[in-house]
């Protein structure tokens, strides 16, 4: 072989495996981009809108600022997970599924997929569904029902200073976790869609609303409780 066809042949190689390199990283980028998009609408979803269902229900309880006290709403039980009565139909190895509000049905896999993604960067979000072991769904059944009886208390107008620790400290977690969800939205999905920023937003509005009213109204049952404010 000549030195100018060793030339042509290793110039055609080459040309070759830069092509190749570049199909594989727009490949990686179309299915990261794809990944990502699926986060956002499971995210979304969790708010009630999304894709897949505009009009679905709220799960987290987000509210307006014209809906009074934390005390006049579900808001307190937003977020809750609920999962098949027969375990067989969901359960595997690695937990239960929980079941989509919006549907009555369990989650798709490639909505758990989404959900267990999103969990990798929020570890701490109780609010982003996940699958459930047998014991790990006994300990929150066990703690449900503590955080039942502290709730009770608080609305009871005599709570001691347990069951106001248990009461706000759950409140106000759920508040954190929801902002950290829309704050996610707003990073990852805004600026593509105008209405779709205004919509995301409100949220963000309510929410921090809403967890400004959970502070003061903590701040009163914890002095009522005679304890420190909360931190």
């Amino acid at each position: 072989m000549g030195i100018q066809k060793k030339l042509l042949f290793v110039s055609i190689a080459l040309i070759g495996l830069f092509f190749l390199i570049l199909l594989v990283m727009g490949g990686e980028d179309e299915e990261e981009a794809r990944r990502k998009k699926e986060r956002g609408s499971q995210a979304l979803a969790l708010f009630g809108g999304g894709s897949n269902n505009p009009k679905g229900t709220n799960r987290l309880g987000v509210r307006g600022e014209d809906a009074g006290s934390i005390f006049d709403s579900d808001y307190y039980n937003a977020g809750g997970m609920r999962y098949e009565e027969d375990g067989n139909l969901t359960g595997s190895e690695s937990g239960e599924i929980p079941i989509n509000p919006q549907t009555g049905k369990p989650y798709p896999p490639e909505a758990m997929q989404a959900f267990e993604e999103l969990r990798e960067q929020f570890p701490d979000n109780d609010l982003i569904p996940k699958r459930t072991t047998a014991e790990e769904k006994k300990k929150a059944a066990e703690f449900n029902q503590k955080l039942s009886r502290a709730t009770n208390s608080v609305f009871g107008g005599n709570p001691n200073a347990t069951d106001v620790a248990l009461y706000y400290n759950h409140v106000r977690k759920q508040g954190k976790d929801r902002l950290e969800i829309i704050n996610y939205l707003i990073e990852s999905q805004g600026g593509d869609d105008p209405e779709m920023d205004k919509k995301f937003q409100e949220i963000l509005k309510n929410i921090q609303y809403q967890n400004e009213q959970v502070e003061k109204e903590a701040a009163g049952a914890f002095e009522k409780a005679g304890l420190p404010p909360p931190g």
